[in-house]
């Protein structure tokens, strides 16, 4: 048999053949010549490219912006502009500016505001501060502005009432101040606004019924200034309406029945009354209507399987549960309502469910009151070794966008509520680290996560009254901010026994790294044999990184104990394992170390012998 020919040859034949196969293929054209970026449009570019540093393959002085447009272009960050370049016979004009995902950009330079003719002003998801400059005023005819996501501050600027062009405006998650301005109103051509997680102030302007074309609204975290409903219109395009934590004090109007397209309703944590019947034609929507004040029954016609309702934290509301589907269960949360639910949960899940309710949790409900609790959050029953100390307990119940789950057993309950406006999706409610190398010795317990797109609370019923210790144990395995080169950030808060402990708590920030764990110990005192934790979103971090919808409260693990007897069913805290690069140091060490006493020992070795052999020489000539 001939021998077969190298590989390299093989390689060589296999190259020249793709080579030969695509000289047979005709060029694709070439593109068509375009004229030259407008020389003004050119030189503003340059100025605030080179402020920020952007200039990708070279110098961006020797490229021609609109026959690049392109600088770096990826899911989480992008530098890209597009051109208007309708007449031939003159210069192209920048009309989009795209600069986002980059957090070591902290300035906004004067020149961008030079780019008179941008359309579309996208600088989402850096870290700009300080007050948005007045030049904002110049670029009237924006109609997408997006400045969310960054570390603005200041009042919203006067200058920019002129930018009456405007259809999408976010301007969440920043420190901008001062009272929601009304000139906003003005903007009548607004499809999409979105203001929140800032420390703006209420009320809602009246005249915001004058976003007639508004298509999603999403309004939120306003401080001060109550608010009432005088601004809804007949907003017959709205879709997507979110007023959560309006700082609202009014009935529920007749006019939502104007709401005809709606899908998304959320008017969480705001001091709403009425009855809910009003929106019952709205069954088929997301409805988010908990931490209010509704009254009267609720109709059974909303109570479905397929779209979230939350109507938690109502305690006048009443109403009897409908028998589940067969195979299904309820997507409504209806914790700290009068809400019947006989026939839907045993009398075991009752007894607790009283207690949340305040409806006498006392020692009567319990022969043997507990004084520590463990729970793996969205993990699996974990035993540890006799040295850590036993269990923490089953969460892998699903939630879905409202509901909670009872363990009657263990006597604690967890509740859900939240799902992404845009996505109208289910929370992924389980998050898993998969192949995520968690930097700690307990792997089993920050390998699984609970997370929520709004509020998810933990309930220890039928404790003993007393001062307990209460330890929340976190790993961000979902939002990996060095894989994103630095934009993806999770902020969410914190109360345990409705006081704040937590605001704006970044796992990562905390841990020092993505998938590393860090614990937060707390005193909480119990008198009425509940323990409540609460983590909620509070408007800021991202809300599309890595995926849209990664955002809002992520928890792996929650143990609580009396301080003075040992928890019998959760391990100590976790001790972090050293990172790769810390390994490899320690092992450069420990090599040099071995090296040192292995000389030292030769050494030693050749001075005895040494010694030894000069003792006999002197004593053989003596």
């Amino acid at each position: 048999m001939a021998p077969s020919p190298p590989a390299p040859l093989l390689l060589l034949l296999a190259l020249s053949g793709l080579a030969v196969a695509a000289a047979q293929l005709p060029f694709p054209p070439p593109p068509p010549q375009q004229q030259p970026t407008n020389a003004s449009d050119a030189d503003a570019l340059r100025a605030v490219f080179k402020q920020w540093g952007l200039g990708y393959g070279g110098p961006v002085t020797a490229e021609d912006p609109c026959r690049k447009r392109f600088w770096f272009q990826s899911f989480a960050m992008n530098a890209s502009i597009n051109c208007s370049c309708g007449d031939s016979t003159l210069p192209c004009r920048i009309s989009h500016l795209n600069v986002t995902g980059y957090r070591n950009l902290t300035d906004i330079p004067p020149a961008l505001f030079n780019l008179t003719e941008l359309v579309s002003l996208d600088l989402s998801n850096n870290n700009l501060s300080g007050q948005i400059p007045p030049g904002i005023a110049n670029l009237t005819k924006l109609e997408t502005w997006h400045f969310n996501n960054n570390q603005l501050s200041g009042p919203f600027p006067n200058g920019s009432s002129g930018l009456r062009s405007l259809q999408s405006l976010w301007m969440f998650d920043n420190y901008i101040e001062g009272t929601l301005p009304e000139f906003l109103a003005n903007f009548t051509n607004l499809t999409d606004l979105r203001i929140y997680g800032m420390k703006l102030q209420g009320p809602i302007p009246k005249k915001f019924s004058n976003l007639i074309k508004l298509e999603k609204l999403m309004l939120g975290d306003l401080d001060g200034g109550n608010s009432t409903f005088d601004f809804i219109a007949n907003w017959t395009n709205l879709s997507t309406l979110s007023l959560r934590k309006c700082g609202i004090i009014d009935q529920l109007p007749n006019r939502f029945s104007d709401l005809r397209n709606l899908t998304y309703l959320d008017l969480g944590s705001n001091n709403i009354s009425g009855s809910v019947e009003l929106l019952l034609q709205h069954k088929n929507s997301s409805l988010y209507l908990g931490g209010n004040n509704f009254s009267g029954n609720l109709p059974s016609e909303m109570v479905q399987s397929s779209r979230p309702l939350d109507v938690s934290y109502n305690p006048l509301l009443i109403g009897i549960l409908p028998d589940n589907p067969a195979g299904q269960k309820w997507s409504i949360n209806y914790i700290g309502t009068s809400i019947g639910a006989s026939r839907t949960t045993n009398s075991e899940n009752l007894t607790l469910l009283n207690c949340l309710h305040m409806k006498g949790c006392n020692r009567t409900f319990y022969n043997n009151l507990i004084t520590s609790c463990a729970v793996n959050c969205g993990g699996k029953q974990t035993t540890y070794p006799d040295s850590l100390s036993n269990t923490f307990y089953d969460d892998t119940s699903d939630l879905g966008a409202a509901g909670f789950h009872v363990n009657s057993d263990r006597q604690w309950v967890v509740s859900n509520v939240g799902s992404d406006p845009l996505t109208l999706g289910n929370s992924p409610g389980i998050v898993n680290a998969g192949q995520v190398n968690l930097g700690t010795d307990l792997p089993e317990l920050y390998r699984t996560a609970r997370t929520s797109r709004s509020d998810l609370w933990y309930y220890v019923v039928g404790l003993s009254n007393g001062k307990y210790t209460v330890q929340l144990f976190f790993a961000e395995i979902v939002i990996e901010s060095e894989l994103n080169r630095g934009p993806g950030r999770r902020s969410f808060n914190i109360d345990i026994q409705d006081r704040n402990i937590k605001t704006d708590f970044d796992i990562t920030k905390e841990a020092g790294g993505f998938g590393r764990p860090t614990n937060i110990t707390h005193e909480a005192t119990v008198d009425n044999s509940v323990l409540k934790i609460h983590l909620y979103w509070n408007g800021r971090g991202t809300r599309a990184i890595p995926y849209e919808g990664a955002y809002g409260p992520l928890v792996s693990a929650i143990r609580v104990f009396l301080p003075e007897i040992p928890p019998n069913n959760s391990p100590a805290p976790a001790r972090p394992e050293a990172a790769p690069h810390d390994n490899k140091r320690r092992g450069v060490v420990a090599g040099i170390a071995a090296l040192c006493i292995a000389v030292a020992v030769i050494s030693s070795s050749v001075v005895y012998l040494w010694w030894k052999w000069v003792s006999l020489v002197k004593h053989s000539n003596t």
